[in-house]
């Protein structure tokens, strides 16, 4: 779900039928690939400072500027689950192809790993859940990584990781003291040393 700066609600769903639908607080307005969606599973929604709605598919990439839906057809940029814009304007995508920021012209990959869900905490630093190539089919591993906001600039930004030793994780926010939460079949809080078990 995602409150556009109108006050639309828009609601991403999944399967053959269904596409975005968007509420006015009167009607369902529903859009699907009929109307330029390049897939009917919607993962992510956000709307953007210029006032353009990023949909992240289970297909490819595309923006809607309120009259047409714009596809980017780059084969990296399939299966997006999480799209944020930073402070700075930068769209962030992660996904099945990994991490990605795009600068309003170019894209940037900074890791291939599946990544499941993109926060910007006060500070501007990105963090992301992404999974962990162990080398072993079916042993899958979690980290939870901060890219440092000083140093995105460059080609090889510094990258903090923590391994929870949990499940997948999705959901992050930061606490009004600075600490990192996020879930996984529980929740945990990272306060900058240690990680806490809630659900232990």
């Amino acid at each position: 779900m995602y409150e556009d700066k109108a006050g639309n609600i828009w609601f991403g769903t999944d399967g053959t039928e269904g596409g975005a639908s968007r509420y006015d607080g009167k009607s369902f307005r529903n859009f699907t690939r009929k109307d330029g969606l390049t897939s009917n599973n919607v993962r992510s929604i956000i709307e953007d400072k210029t006032g353009k709605l990023w949909f992240g598919t289970e297909g490819e990439l595309c923006v809607y500027d309120g009259k047409t839906f714009t596809t980017f057809t780059d084969k990296h940029l399939t299966n997006v689950r999480s799209i944020i814009e930073d402070k700075k304007g930068a769209i962030w995508l992660g996904g099945k192809e990994g991490l990605w920021r795009y600068d309003g012209s170019t894209f940037t990959n900074f890791t291939q790993n599946f990544v499941g869900y993109v926060y910007e905490d006060t500070k501007g630093n990105i963090w992301i859940s992404s999974r962990k190539d162990t080398g072993v089919s079916e042993k899958l591993s979690w980290l939870l990584s901060r890219y440092d906001e000083r140093s995105l600039s460059t080609t090889k930004p510094t990258v903090t990781e923590l391994n929870p030793e949990v499940g997948m994780l999705f959901g992050i926010s930061e606490a009004t003291d600075g600490s990192i939460w996020f879930g996984s079949g529980g929740v945990y809080r990272y306060d900058g040393t240690t990680i806490t078990d809630f659900n232990r």
